[in-house]
């Protein structure tokens, strides 16, 4: 026995003798113990790990929602829940949860990405039913969502000889993540019923051209009438929309903005 190995066994058994005299008991080591099952061991061990890794992504989750709502990007308040459902947006409502469910399928599935467009006048409940829809997919799946308006991305792709070199980066950083985020809200597509412009026509089937080739989901929000979307926008815009798996739907009825009341009069 070389040196090393005895004092380690030596050592051994002063360890033994110490725990014999402090539990007054002897140890025998004659005794058959039952062999270690090192596969069901580690079957254990990684079951544990996943289920540890699963709680810290769930609370990572958990705290980006937190940070969007605090920060008032995606409203808390409006869920499939919470929102009034009446005769004007039951069948909308309806249609818009179906959305949610389908919205990462499509890579799975080998198919176009869906788009949901949201048809209404002003004040019928667009905006709204925008962050019922966000709220869903973010609190059922790990999709990151971002809710933007059109004059976002008009004002992200505009050159301006105001820019500072961290303007130009900043609009550059927030373009690439309406092209890559895995579902892009467009609320008030042509707000107030304005055509595109030439400007337009180019930057927003380039953005439906980027996300489409990424298979990624969309809702856009527009007041134009069906009839009327394809000479407002442009034919190239209008084809560019016909590439994905379009759902339409329709809120109806009166702005259910709050008027003004002066001294009593509406």
């Amino acid at each position: 026995m070389s040196s090393n190995n005895k004092n380690l066994h030596n050592g051994f058994l002063t360890l033994v003798n110490a725990i014999e005299k402090l539990t007054d008991q002897k140890i025998d080591f004659s005794q058959d113990f039952e062999p270690v099952d090192m596969q069901e061991l580690r079957r254990k061990e990684a079951l544990e790990a996943h289920r540890e890794i699963a709680l810290l992504r769930r609370q990572k989750r958990l705290n980006q929602i937190e940070s969007l709502h605090s920060s008032n990007i995606i409203n808390p308040k409006w869920t499939f829940q919470t929102v009034i459902t009446d005769s004007n947006n039951s069948q909308a409502l309806a249609s818009a949860e179906g959305f949610c469910a389908s919205v990462n399928m499509a890579n799975s599935l080998g198919v176009a990405p869906s788009l949901l467009l949201i048809q209404g006048g002003p004040g019928v409940g667009k905006t709204v039913l925008c962050h019922c829809v966000a709220n869903k997919v973010l609190t059922s799946s790990m999709f990151d969502v971002e809710i933007h308006s059109y004059s976002d991305i008009k004002r992200v792709r505009a050159p301006s000889s105001n820019d500072s070199n961290a303007d130009k980066v900043e609009k550059q950083n927030l373009w690439d993540r309406m092209v890559s985020v895995d579902l892009l809200i467009i609320d008030g597509l042509c707000q107030n019923n304005e055509s595109f412009t030439n400007f337009d026509r180019l930057t927003f089937p380039e953005l439906l051209r980027l996300r489409r080739a990424k298979g990624l989901p969309l809702v856009v929000t527009t007041s134009l009438l069906p009839s009327e979307i394809r000479d407002r926008i442009g034919e190239e815009s209008y084809e560019s929309l016909k590439e994905y798996s379009v759902l339409a739907v329709a809120l109806f009825g009166q702005s259910r903005r709050a008027d003004f009341n002066f001294k009593g009069i509406r």
